[in-house]
């Protein structure tokens, strides 16, 4: 196989996924997010208590995934 002939194939793929994470990117960049007054009052107490928790230094491990989804699910 010539390898030229393969060069051109990782380059093309390359280009393929740079320009489908740019597309990615760009959806992201247009997300938007609830203002906080659309969410109950005790779930913004819970998240915010949380981000104090972890710039503490404080949080949770977890073994695996599956852990930490049991704990998500309870």
């Amino acid at each position: 196989m010539d390898s030229s002939y393969g060069d051109l194939n990782i380059k093309a793929l390359f280009m393929e996924i740079v320009g489908k994470l740019e597309r990615i990117e760009e959806k992201l960049d247009e997300a938007t997010y609830l203002q906080e007054e659309f969410f109950k009052s005790d779930f913004v107490e819970r998240v915010k208590s949380a981000e104090k928790d972890i710039s503490d230094g404080k949080y949770l491990e977890f073994e695996s995934m599956d852990d930490f989804l049991d704990s998500v699910e309870t």
